[in-house]
C-alpha cells in the first residue's frame, strides 16, 4: 500500500472517534443551538406587563359640588308692602263742650253779634244729608244767630270708627257740592265761591254758595251761604250759615272754622 493510501485509512480509523467525542461536548457560544422538538405554530402575542400612561388621566376627577356658589347671589323674596293694621279707637261720647259757644263765633266775626240761642239749629241751606252721613251713634248741635240778617249752626256727629267717619265726611261734601235741597228762585242763579281745604283736624274743607239775582230781578236781595266739613277721628263737625247779603268775609269764617275744629281734640 502507498504512502497516501496509509493515511487515508488513518483518517478513516480517527474519524469515528472524533464524532464520539464531539457528541459529549455541552454547546459554547459558538455551537449551534439544538434542534427543538417543540410543535411549531404561530407565536403567541405577548401580554403587556403594565398599563399604558400616555393619555390616560392620573387624578381622580373632584366630586361635584353640593352647595351653592359662594360667587352667585342667593335669589332672597321681596317683601311686600306691610299691611298697616288700624289701631281701634276709643269710644268718644259727644259733649256741648266740644261745639262753638256764642262768642267765638262773635269774637271770629266781629261787629255783628253773632250769639248763641236755644233749641237746635235749624237746617242749612243744603239740607239734612249736608250736616250727617250713615251710621250716626251720636249728634249734638247749637244754634246761632245775629238777630237781623243772619243765622246758623254747629252740628256733631260719632261714628263707630274713622273709617265710618270718613265715609260720612266724604258723603256731607258730595251733598254740598251738588246742593239739591233748596234751588234759588226763579229769578236767581248760585254758584260755588269757595271750595278749598285748610289744614285743621285730620280733614277741612270749606265750601261757599253764593245765591244772587239775575239780571231780571234787579233790586232783589243776594245771600251768603259757607260751610266749614272738619273730620277728627270718629267725629265730625258741620258749621254753616245762612246770611242776607255777601255774608261772613272768607279770612273770618275760617277763623270761625278753626274755633270749631280745636274743640274736637
Amino acid at each position: 500500500m502507498s504512502v497516501r493510501g496509509w493515511k487515508i485509512a488513518a483518517t478513516m480509523a480517527v474519524l469515528p472517534l472524533a464524532l464520539a467525542a464531539c457528541g459529549n461536548d455541552k454547546p459554547g457560544t459558538g455551537s449551534p443551538a439544538p434542534l427543538s422538538t417543540a410543535p411549531t405554530g404561530p407565536a403567541s402575542t405577548p401580554t403587556p406587563t403594565g398599563t399604558p400612561t400616555e393619555g390616560t388621566p392620573t387624578a381622580t376627577p373632584s366630586a361635584t359640588p353640593s352647595g351653592t356658589p359662594t360667587g352667585v347671589p342667593t335669589p332672597t323674596k321681596t317683601p311686600g308692602k306691610p299691611v298697616e293694621t288700624p289701631t281701634p279707637l276709643k269710644p268718644v261720647r259727644l259733649t256741648n263742650s266740644m261745639l262753638l259757644t256764642g262768642g267765638e263765633v262773635a269774637k271770629g266775626d266781629p261787629k255783628r253779634g253773632w250769639a248763641a240761642t236755644a233749641g237746635s239749629a235749624s237746617t242749612p241751606i243744603c239740607g239734612r244729608g249736608s250736616t250727617r252721613g250713615d251710621g250716626v251713634l251720636g249728634a249734638l248741635s247749637r244754634n246761632f244767630t245775629n238777630g237781623l240778617d243772619a243765622d246758623g249752626g254747629q252740628w256733631l256727629t260719632r261714628y263707630a270708627d274713622a273709617k265710618a267717619a270718613t265715609a260720612a265726611y266724604d258723603s256731607i261734601l258730595k251733598t254740598i257740592a251738588s246742593c239739591k235741597a233748596a234751588r234759588p228762585a226763579p229769578t236767581h242763579a248760585r254758584k260755588v265761591t269757595e271750595n278749598r281745604a285748610i289744614a285743621v283736624g285730620d280733614a277741612t274743607r270749606i265750601v261757599r254758595w253764593y245765591d244772587y239775582p239775575l239780571p231780571s230781578d234787579p233790586g232783589s236781595e243776594d245771600g251768603g251761604f259757607p260751610y266749614a266739613v272738619t273730620r277728627k277721628g270718629a267725629i265730625v263737625s258741620v258749621v254753616a250759615f245762612r246770611e242776607m247779603g255777601k255774608g261772613i268775609k272768607p279770612a273770618n269764617f275760617e277763623a270761625v272754622a278753626r274755633s270749631a275744629a280745636a274743640h274736637l281734640g
